[in-house]
């Protein structure tokens, strides 16, 4: 029973603690809305910004990051062991330049070996060449004598048969001739691929070697990347767009660009490439945008924030972003009206957006806009203005709208008198 009885104090404690802290909340509630206007309706403390004239642009803003225009490898064509390597990561090369040397003594060798074999074929080329010639005279001379009838017939066709003989020799010498020749250049090619050069097409500027994969002394395989290079003058940025962006955008398009690790810096770039698909994954496109470097400030990998500009209005409303608000499912803002100290709603249809800033496309408006205190606010409700920093206004003071107020507050309300 005692038990029972503590309990029962306990609780009736606890609820009158309840009810004094909702009192207490609930006066301060009042007390923050704001004094009470004409009628007892609460004013409410609002914040207000001006209207403005000026231009807003549709823009898009993308995340990407930049790759080089041309990026390849530099490999041998035959296997070998590296005798010397010309350049090192960073360095700048031309078109044409020695980028490593194999060793080449065996190839050397080689080069000898087929030039020995090319003489020998050449020789038995000749000397069939000689016998050839001779067997045809033969041959001309027994048919002579046979028009004479002084050989035989059967001279006539043996001479026949040795003639075409050598005629069979003397082919059979210049294909071998034909073949140490060739076998001579392949060994004179293999001698030259020992020297690995670097080499491309279109733009012959310098390019920069991006990577070393092998040091001297190594064996390699033929096709074993040496070293890559790149060309840094002009560069690729890569970008991803969805689809609300992406039938905005059209080759030729100016980008601004602004490197992460260069804060500040802004650069300029143009629409290059549009991939003809979107990914099914991601639903977004590739788009590759032309980044002249010719100073060579940028480089590849770097991150980047590229914006674009698909259309600008001029000569527009413009109103702060925070004075738009939603009343019955309609887009608004808070039109204050200086002379009655209230804010009328005004439904609004709303253009471009650019940062903190949107555009009022329907209907023209002038004057100043609630920018804070506006989710208190109704059609018609009684305001005070308020700095920044919370301190009343003085209602003397100029409004946006270029109007003088009334006179001074009262201070307890804010209602001019």
């Amino acid at each position: 029973m005692k038990n029972f009885v503590l309990y029962f104090l306990v609780g009736i404690a606890i609820t009158w603690f309840l009810v004094s802290t909702m009192q207490k909340q609930q006066g301060a509630s009042r007390g923050g809305a704001g004094r009470r206007g004409p009628g007892g309706a609460a004013v409410v403390a609002v914040e207000i910004a001006p209207l403005t004239k000026g231009s807003l642009a549709d823009e898009g803003v993308f995340v990407g990051s930049i790759e080089p225009l041309s990026k390849f490898m530099v490999a041998p064509k035959i296997a070998g062991r590296i005798k010397k390597l010309f350049v090192n990561i960073g360095d700048q090369i031309k078109n044409g330049a020695t980028i490593a040397a194999l060793d080449d003594e065996e190839l050397l060798l080689g080069v000898k070996q087929a030039e020995a074999d090319l003489e020998i074929a050449r020789a038995n080329y000749n000397e069939s060449a000689g016998l050839l010639e001779i067997s045809q005279r033969e041959l001309d001379r027994v048919k002579k004598m046979r028009e004479q009838k002084v050989s035989s017939e059967v001279e006539v066709e043996n001479a026949q048969a040795s003639h075409k003989t050598r005629q069979a020799k003397h082919q059979v010498n210049k294909a071998l001739l034909s073949q140490k020749e060739a076998a001579l250049e392949t060994s004179k090619l293999k001698l030259a691929y020992a020297t690995v050069d670097a080499s491309w097409s279109g733009d012959a500027g310098p390019r920069f070697v991006a990577e070393r994969f092998q040091n001297e002394g190594a064996m390699i395989n033929a096709n074993s990347a040496v070293v890559s290079v790149i060309d840094i003058a002009t560069l690729t940025g890569v970008i991803d767009v969805v689809e609300g962006d992406y039938f905005k955008i059209s080759n030729g398009l100016p980008v601004e660009i602004e490197p992460a690790a260069i804060p500040g810096a802004k650069f300029q770039a143009r629409v290059l490439r549009i991939a003809p698909l979107l990914d099914e994954a991601s639903r977004q496109a590739r788009i590759e945008l032309e980044l002249a470097n010719t100073d060579y400030t940028l480089k590849p990998g770097m991150f980047f924030r590229a914006k674009i500009v698909y259309e600008r209005h001029d000569s527009v409303i413009i109103a702060p972003a925070e004075s738009l608000v939603r009343r019955n499912d309609r887009e608004g803002v808070f039109l204050v009206e200086h002379d009655k100290n209230i804010a009328r709603f005004v439904p609004v249809e709303v253009g471009f957006r650019e940062d903190r800033k949107v555009e009022i496309a329907s209907p023209t408006l002038a004057g100043d806009v609630v920018v804070l205190g506006h989710h208190l606010l109704e059609d018609g409700s009684s305001i005070r203005l308020v700095s920044k920093n919370g301190a009343p206004k003085e209602a003397g003071a100029k409004p946006a709208d270029g109007r003088p107020g009334k006179g001074k507050a009262n201070g307890k309300g804010g209602q001019q008198q």
